[in-house]
């Protein structure tokens, strides 16, 4: 079955694609509702070196949907599980890797098929079940999880209160299960239907309702860790944005998304927001032309936003595009057709200068591809291993790696930033006030090998210095 989003029609528009900006590869295509390939893959990839692990809403041994990894160049392929219903079921969400091991969640199945949160080692051993919802502590999770230190953070689509969804705490190990929110609709305006993930700086959580809030268009909120202190810091009114269905993305203070209706023009904004509710600005309008109706988040690449659109472009079957932080510099990196896919409902994942992505349709099989797109303006390969304002070495490390002040303005208090190639910021920490060539340590070890972004931010917000960081073990 298809539920919620295969209900959306689709549409072959041509037997040709439009490659506008990068160069496009097919990496796998998958085969069908009996296929072992699964079929109608959702979310995004999440890159481990060379090897992407995602997961299918449907196909795999029982046609419940499974866990697959591939290599970047699309070979080896590997069915790491299939879904049976028992151990969860139509998944729509992406994995979450710590060290060698998986965490997900899936929208149905487990013991009262109302959905199930999963950890799994890379290499398909050690599956455990780590919490079965059943409506008391949450239902039909749609979105991704979101770890912290020992803790993973999420949110369930429906609950057991009101039923409009609740925020979650867990342990790695499953145990110390804490609703931290119930989703009420409109009193206060906490919003309701919570789709995408959490998006943690610090001890402070910042997420999206699909809808609730004041004028039932959605809301963003913030929310601490431990539950206190909810936070709603816009709630949407169809002009500036509706319905928002992926999650944000954080680069110093300001955060990034995208709406999936609303608009000028109806079918959804990209827009910017400081984490303390002002500031709002909508960086893009959508039009068709320029996509339409984006079902996921957005990726950062230095200053650059790279995202995807279920609708619109050349064909009217998705786009992947790429625009300034500023709103400006828009690009139509590549257009969906059918044969090379059609109506992504997830995020690009980024390496260097390359995009890896899903769509749920298109392909040889019609049942949805892996691709990859290479854009030479893109990445952060594009920046330099260290700012001229600061040293770090070495580079690449082990993880290890030490900061050098250079200049005087980081000789003031900054912070530092490291983000991983989902824009997930992985690092953090006060740089104390220090005179010339003083020296600190930053630890990232408990990071996968890949390529991070740094960044250096003055006590505004405002940039001061970005970079590079190699990790290679």
């Amino acid at each position: 079955m298809r539920k919620l989003l295969l209900i959306l029609i689709f549409a072959l528009t041509s037997s040709l694609f439009t490659v506008c900006e990068g160069q496009y590869t097919d990496l796998i295509d998958f085969g069908g509702a009996s296929s072992p390939q699964g079929s109608f893959p959702c979310g995004d990839l999440t890159l481990s070196g060379s090897v992407l692990y995602g997961m299918t809403h449907e196909g795999g041994a029982n046609n419940d949907g499974c866990i697959f990894s591939v290599n970047t160049d699309g070979s080896g392929y590997a069915d790491i599980l299939d879904f049976t219903g028992a151990n969860g079921k139509y998944p729509y969400g992406s994995l979450t890797i710590s060290g060698t091991v998986l965490y997900g969640m899936t929208y149905f199945g487990g013991t009262k098929n109302m959905g199930r949160i999963f950890s799994i080692n890379t290499n398909g051993s050690g599956y455990k079940d780590l919490l079965d919802f059943d409506s008391l502590n949450g239902a039909n999770p749609y979105g991704s999880l979101t770890l912290s230190g020992n803790k993973l953070y999420g949110m369930a689509f429906i609950d057991a209160g009101a039923g409009f969804g609740c925020i979650f705490s867990i342990n790695k190990s499953g145990g110390g299960y804490k609703n931290l929110l119930n989703f009420n609709g409109t009193f206060p305006p906490y919003g309701s239907f919570p789709i995408g993930s959490l998006t943690l700086s610090g001890t402070k959580l910042y997420g999206l309702a699909q809808q609730g809030g004041v004028n039932n268009d959605g809301n963003i909120f913030s929310i601490d860790t431990s539950g206190n202190d909810y936070t709603d810091l816009l709630d949407f009114n169809y002009t500036n944005g509706s319905t928002p269905w992926g999650s944000l993305i954080l680069s110093g203070k300001v955060l990034y998304g995208m709406t999936g209706s609303g608009g000028a023009n109806g079918v959804g904004c990209v827009f910017a927001i400081d984490t303390n509710g002002s500031g709002y600005q909508t960086l893009l309008s959508f039009n068709h032309t320029n996509g339409a109706l984006p079902y996921g988040s957005l990726r950062l690449a230095g200053s650059t936003l790279c995202g995807m659109t279920y609708y619109g472009g050349a064909h009217d079957s998705g786009c992947v595009f790429s625009i300034n932080t500023n709103g400006s510099g828009y690009k139509d990196l590549l257009d969906f057709s059918g044969p090379n896919g059609g109506s992504p409902f997830g995020d690009v994942t980024l390496a260097g200068d390359t995009l890896y992505g899903m769509t749920i349709f298109g392909g040889a099989n019609k049942d949805g591809v892996i691709f990859s797109l290479i854009d030479a303006g893109l990445g952060i390969n594009n920046l330099p291993a260290n700012n001229g304002a600061i040293n770090i070495y070495p580079n690449p490390s082990n993880g290890v790696f030490t900061i050098e002040a250079k200049s005087e303005e980081l000789r003031t208090k900054n912070s530092l930033e490291i983000y991983n190639m989902l824009g997930e910021k992985v690092y953090s920490a006060i740089l104390p006030q220090t005179s010339e060539g003083a020296l600190n340590e930053i630890n990232i070890s408990n990071q996968p090998n890949g390529i991070y972004l740094y960044r250096v931010l003055n006590e505004d917000g405002s940039l001061v210095g970005e970079g590079k960081l190699v990790v290679q073990k």
